[in-house]
Order: structure tokens, then sequence, then C-alpha cells
């Protein structure tokens, strides 16, 4: 093993000594960020109402660096660094403790030959899913219902991404310990296998992905839990529509289901299944984008008392108002029922109400 190990470093030595000795490599590191605060109020059945500072109403709040540098031959490294926050209070979005919970990578780039990531990322189901989405309101977008397009990211991840040949993208990633559980062997980790395929051309944009969560332990571990995505998105000027579908199996396969591991309802991570579809259409509107979406998840299981789990249902109209290339104004109001907004299906079968506007800026 100490053999092979010492052969493999020579041999990455030998071949990384020709960029290494590229004279005059350029470099350059990009601050970047989104601050984005809202008012709101929010009314659920049984709950009540409440008004208040809503933060990501349009897109979550974020700073990050990212940089490269090329290394000659056609080759260049890069790396993106990347932290959520919220602009109501100014904590961190992530509460246990990353530094940078939206992206930690390093990796090596080629036109010729595509890129690989190592470290805290997106899966490449995510990445690709998430460019179906219309309307990304704070808890009221794609995510809702498509947990394989919610925005996530695993740990110890490695993701390779292909050139692009004629409009055709592939992705493949592989995580080690996708919630950094952190045990020696690797077989005592939670592991994630991520795979899909994009199509980008003209006014067109298709999408199809799958993963696969490996449970290391807990009794699900017999039943991987899985996702499907298909989508597809046309620019017809006039106005963008996108249509998507997905199956969710033995729980969600990022882990952003809630609970105490993720997964999901009980019954839903024990082989339970749920469909998802989704219809959205973003048009111009005078000087401003008109954003109407709606999706539904279909589970086909019960709940523990015997009573089967109804549709989750999110439908929302928003319109969006730039100030300036990187000001925007916004407002919307959303409708959900079987869906708390913290959880996909609700037992008690409540229905929800936001209306809420903000600014959104880029800087």
């Amino acid at each position: 093993m100490k053999n092979f190990c010492m052969g493999a470093l020579a041999l990455a030595g030998a071949v990384l000594a020709p960029w290494a000795q590229a004279a005059d490599a350029a470099s350059g590191v990009l601050l970047y960020g989104v601050v984005d605060a809202g008012v709101a109020v929010t009314s659920t059945s049984g709950k009540g109402s409440r008004a208040g500072l809503l933060d990501g109403g349009l897109t979550d709040s974020l700073w990050g660096l990212m940089g490269a540098e090329e290394l000659g031959g056609g080759w260049r490294s890069r790396f993106q660094l990347e932290s959520g926050f919220d602009p109501s209070s100014g904590r961190r979005a992530d509460g246990d403790g990353k530094l940078f919970d939206y992206a930690a990578w390093v990796g090596l780039a080629s036109d010729d030959y595509g890129e690989l990531r190592l470290g805290r990322q997106h899966p490449v189901g995510q990445l690709y899913g998430s460019a179906l989405e219309i309307a990304s309101w704070k808890e009221m977008g794609m995510g809702a219902t498509f947990k394989a397009s919610d925005n996530y990211q695993l740990d110890n991840m490695v993701n390779y991404l292909s050139p692009t040949w004629s409009g055709f993208q592939a992705g493949l990633g592989y995580s080690f310990d996708a919630d950094g559980q952190d045990r020696f062997r690797t077989a005592a980790n939670n592991r994630a296998v991520s795979a899909g395929l994009k199509y980008e051309q003209g006014p067109l944009l298709a999408v199809a992905t799958w993963e696969q969560l490996r449970l290391a332990d807990g009794p699900e571990a017999g039943g991987r839990p899985q996702a499907v995505q298909l989508g597809a998105a046309y620019d017809f000027e006039v106005l963008r529509l996108s249509v998507a579908w997905s199956r969710q199996r033995n729980g969600y396969a990022g882990l952003d289901g809630g609970g105490p591991d993720g997964l999901g309802p009980p019954a839903f991570a024990r082989g339970g299944t749920v469909d998802a579809w989704l219809i959205g259409a973003s048009v111009p509107a005078g000087p401003g984008t008109l954003l109407l979406q709606w999706s539904l998840a279909h589970p086909d299981w019960r709940w523990d008392d015997g009573a089967r789990a109804r549709n989750a249902q999110v439908a929302t109209l928003g319109y969006t108002y730039g100030l300036s290339r990187r000001t925007t104004l916004y407002a919307f109001a959303g409708y959900a029922s079987n869906y708390t907004l913290e959880e996909q299906f609700d037992p008690a079968h409540s229905h929800t109400i936001r209306c809420g506007a903000g600014i959104s800026h880029r800087f």
C-alpha cells in the first residue's frame, strides 16, 4: 500500500510539473454576494398569523469568494468559498457552525477535459435540477416539493462536470461522508452518489438527474433514499415555460427533509414514494417580470395512525422590477396546502398564505 501511494504521488508530480512551470500565470479573486430582505405576513390555519422581516424572499442572502489561476496548456485551477447569512439578525444561515456552509471547494478545469471539484458543494442533481425553477420565493420555491432541487450541499464531495458538447454536459459526483459524521470506516458514514445530464442550446434547457444516498446505519439502512428528476424549460421570448417531474423513494436523498435524521416521515423512509410535478412561467410585464409557479407532491404512504398522507401543493404569483443591473424590487403571494413551510407533508392538513415584498441587491 505504501509503495502504491508513493507511486501515485510520483505520477501526479510528473503530470502536474508542466503546469507548475507555466510562465506569467494569471490569477484573480472575485468577491460577490447578495443581500435580500423584505417584509412578509404569513398566516397558517390553526396557528394564526405573523408579520415581520423575511430573510431571502427572492433569493438567499450570501457572500463568497471565487477565484481562478491560469496554469497553461488550457488548464486552470479554481475555488469557491460561500457563506449564507440572515440580514434581519446578522447571523449565519447555517446553525451548525460551518464557516462556509454554501460552498467550500477547490478544483481543476479544462475546456477540453471538463472540471473536477473537491469539497463541500451542491450535488449534480441539485446543480442541474434547480435551473428549472422559475420562482424561488422563500420556502415556497421548487424545493418545497422537489427536495432533490432544494438548496442543499453535501460534505466531502467529489464532482466531475464534463466539457459541453453541442449543448450537452454530463455530471457525476460522490460524497464519502455526506453529513460530516467523520467516522473512520468509509462504510460507517452516509455516502451519496449523484449523476445528471443537461442539454442547453438556444432557448431550450433539458435536465435529467439521479441521486442515491447510501445510509451507514439506522432502521432504514437497508433502503437507499433516491431521487430522479426530469424537466425542460423553453424561452418563447414572450414567456419562459418550465415543466418538471420528480420521484423520491425511501426518504430524502439530500437529508433535507426535517426530523432528527433528515430523511422525512418514517413511513416515507421505510419504502414510501413521492411523485412531484411542477409548472412555471415567467412573463415580461411592463417594466418588470411576472412569475407564476405551481407544484404538487403526491405521497403513497399512510401516517402512523393509519390516515393516508395527502398531496402537498404550493402556488405562487410574484413580480420583480429591476431598479438597476444589481438591485431588484419584488412582491409575491403564495398559497400552500398540507405543507407547513418546514415539513413537506402535514398530517394536520393545514394551509398557509404568505404575502411579501422586498429588495434584493447583488454585489
